[in-house]
């Protein structure tokens, strides 16, 4: 049997895997040993390292997940809607196109800025002023929205992500959701 109808004959599942092109390492200057993934099918394209450690991308994509927004959990004097932010915990499916860090590799939290916008579109005046007054804790949901500008850098020994919101895709579910993953300090 040659080499060629060995090959023939092996699923094209494997044949697929196999002829996919690897992602792209980046190694992180500022921590030896530390390096950014960026996997070959990721929507977003390194650009450079700032000034800062920030790793910045190019690209714009849908990111849908769980939305997260933490409110005064006790007594917090001047605590207003201009401190409530929104992070996102992306899906799994999208989670595992993003780019991520090979030693701190913590699931991603993502901060959207400006949250501000985002805030008006899925919380209404009511649920902001319990969640800054210390009456809801957080409010939950699922989001699809569309982001660019992604930026990750490392933080109190864990990985920051962030991107910059653009528009919803589709208009957000409340839901309770359950996290149990490893978001890095904080």
């Amino acid at each position: 049997m040659t080499f060629l109808s060995r090959i023939a004959m092996l699923p094209l599942a494997v044949l697929l895997i196999s002829t996919a092109p690897a992602g792209q390492v980046i190694p992180f200057p500022d921590v030896e040993g530390e390096a950014l993934i960026v996997p070959a099918d990721s929507p977003v394209k390194f650009t450079h390292f700032d000034k800062y450690g920030v790793a910045h991308f190019t690209g714009r994509f849908v990111l849908t997940g769980t939305y997260f927004i933490e409110g005064c959990e006790q007594d917090c004097p001047g605590f207003d809607e201009n401190d409530l932010d929104v992070d996102v915990f992306p899906d799994p499916e999208l989670e595992a196109h993003l780019p991520h860090w090979k030693v701190h590799n913590n699931d991603i939290s993502m901060s959207i800025r400006p949250e501000r916008k985002l805030l008006g579109l899925i919380t209404n005046s009511q649920q902001r002023a319990a969640l800054t007054n210390g009456k809801a804790n957080d409010i939950r949901g699922h989001i699809s929205i569309v982001v660019e500008d992604f930026e990750t850098s490392l933080e109190c020994d864990s990985a920051n992500f962030s991107a910059r919101y653009v528009g919803l895709f589709k208009a957000p579910k409340i839901a309770h959701v359950e996290f149990k993953g490893n978001y890095g300090c904080g």
